[in-house]
């Protein structure tokens, strides 16, 4: 994935994160698919800044924490997935 496409996906997820709509599916089924794609950096960034939102009770309905509960969970099985081949 190119730089401006990964920029484009962190713009995307500031955006959904917090809001109580639609949004917040699409965007976390898009970063769901392009998980492998983007680098390391953005992943960190993205996963601070979604346990930072859940923490402060700021990232949504409870179905939308749900949504971007899975990516938390896709990164730490990421994260296992790197150990093993390491």
């Amino acid at each position: 994935m190119n730089v401006d496409n990964q920029i484009t996906l962190m713009c995307a997820v500031r955006y959904a994160l917090g809001r109580k709509t639609y949004a917040v599916s699409c965007v976390s089924n898009v970063l769901i698919d392009c998980w492998d794609a983007l680098n390391k950096s953005n992943k960190e960034r993205i996963v601070e800044e979604i346990k930072e939102a859940i923490k402060k009770e700021e990232a949504g309905m409870e179905c939308d924490v749900r949504n971007w509960q899975r990516i938390l969970l896709l990164n730490d099985a990421d994260q296992k997935r790197r150990k093993k081949w390491k």
